[in-house]
């Protein structure tokens, strides 16, 4: 295909250009008028922005408390269990892109550089020495599984461990005492709000639309009063109840209110999830049920091999959309007193240290949104391609 372009004379790739341009920005009076009120615009709003950005804007702020951003309140003396974690998921995050076998050299340039940029400019002996690490484990875990080619279900395996255990680490009673999960916080309590709840809200809403279309009456009606009365009900009224019903209903566990947090968030998910797979299972057509049912499949057996792979496949933009929400609203987690990403930025701007800066704190929150939410996108629409092959 890049022989093809490459065949192509440069002017006819030019008239191509100018066509495109002529046919879908100046193909009326009308319609050029529209573009070039927008091009005014846009230009106007960017110079604005580029005028503030280089010449107004104290930036100073943002890596005066990256640390803060990051993993919010955690003990600067205890960090070393970020970073050993971080390093086992760069260790796991090689092996899925050896197993791959998609080499790409530019990304093998800019994780060089990075790796040499942490050894030779940083002064934090840490983030120096586990930064360089973590950056190595990645090209270790590429060649590793470039020559053993692990397969899937152990790969799901390392991820499962590797993660958990990540999880157990951050808090573990290792001797000298454990890290409260009251002082998580920053980037490091989203992500893990926002995995966790993802992971768990995901197989109780397949379970809840297939209970909501069963042909059992009792069952179809307990998952739709269920759907209907979460649904009914914001999701700050949901933390709200978590935080205040789930020790009563396990008064002999401790349960930390990051993890009420997330059992509250994950119930809350699975209902909206349940709803996506049912549309889902509504466009699978009768006649598969009817095929597999002739080549001697149980109902289970239709359901598991025939009906559920379609349904899931044609919600994927469905359910991505959902789940980057969740991880937009896991910020209302500040309301029951967790310092997320959102929440440390809030206490960054109260700072008297740091009074007025608030527009370059919440413009680089924005940003870290966006990279992730542009990230689930990608990885989204990557294995909507890979299915559809």
């Amino acid at each position: 295909m890049r022989v093809q372009d490459s065949a192509v004379p440069t002017e006819v790739r030019s008239s191509s250009a100018i066509r495109w341009v002529r046919e879908n920005l100046f193909s009326s009076i009308a319609n050029s008028l529209l573009t070039l009120t927008t091009a005014v615009a846009l230009g106007a709003l960017l110079r604005g922005l580029l005028r503030w950005a280089f010449t107004e804007a104290n930036w100073s702020v943002v890596p005066a408390n990256f640390r803060l951003l990051m993993v919010g309140p955690y003990p600067i003396d205890e960090m070393w269990r970020i970073w050993v974690g971080v390093t086992a998921l760069s260790l796991v995050l090689g092996f899925q892109w050896g197993r791959a076998r998609r080499a790409n050299p530019v990304l093998f340039v800019v994780l060089a550089i990075t790796a040499v940029a942490l050894l030779v400019l940083q002064g934090n002996p840490l983030v120096r020495t586990f930064g360089a690490a973590a950056v190595g484990a990645i090209f270790v875990g590429y060649l590793i599984a470039w020559f053993t080619r692990p397969s899937k279900r152990l790969l799901a395996v390392f991820w499962t461990v590797v993660f958990f255990g990540f999880i157990y680490l951050l808090g573990a009673n290792l001797g000298g005492g454990g890290v409260s999960s009251n002082l998580w916080g920053g980037l490091l309590l989203t992500l893990l709000i926002s995995i966790v709840a993802i992971v768990a809200s995901f197989p109780i809403g397949v379970v809840l639309a297939v209970a909501r279309t069963s042909k059992l009456p009792i069952i179809s009606m307990l998952a739709a009063s269920y759907i209907e009365l979460v649904r009914g009900v914001p999701l700050l009224v949901v933390l709200f109840l978590a935080q205040l019903f789930v020790p009563l209903f396990l008064p002999d566990f401790p349960i930390p209110k990051v993890t009420r947090a997330i059992i509250g968030i994950a119930l809350f998910q699975a209902a909206y999830v349940a709803e996506n797979v049912r549309g889902g299972l509504q466009s699978v057509a009768i006649g598969q049920s009817e095929a597999a049912r002739a080549l001697g499949l149980t109902g289970f057996q239709t359901l598991r091999l025939i009906v559920l792979p379609q349904a899931l496949k044609a919600v994927i933009p469905a359910n991505t959309g959902q789940f980057i929400q969740l991880f937009k609203e896991t910020s209302l987690v500040s309301i029951v007193g967790l310092t997320d990403l959102l929440g440390m930025g809030n206490v960054i701007v109260n700072n008297p240290d740091w009074l007025g800066l608030y527009k370059e704190v919440y413009i680089a929150i924005a940003l870290i949104y966006a990279v992730f939410s542009y990230a689930m996108s990608s990885a989204s629409y990557a294995l909507e391609k890979r299915l559809a092959r």
